[in-house]
């Protein structure tokens, strides 16, 4: 009878890890899985802000916001009086 109670507990206490592991494992998952879903959201923003970076410092861009500032470009400048 004690071995039956011994096995019977060594048994529940194995279970019980095993159970314990599976669900630290599950949360572990979820949340690699919420991490990759942010990482991606990451990568798709740097995208979009390299692309902004690009289409606001083309040169024609440049060059409308300077005339726009007031600012004179160096070979119309250089030639004024």
């Amino acid at each position: 009878m004690k071995a039956a109670l011994r096995l019977g507990l060594i048994y529940w206490a194995v279970l019980l890890l095993v159970f314990a592991l599976g669900h630290r494992n599950q949360v572990e998952k979820e949340a690699n899985a919420r991490l990759e879903r942010e990482l991606q959201a990451l990568e798709a923003q740097k995208a979009a802000l390299v692309m902004e970076k690009w289409r606001l410092l083309r040169p024609e861009r440049l060059l409308a916001w300077a005339e726009e500032e007031g600012f004179v470009p160096m070979s119309l400048g250089r030639w004024s009086r």
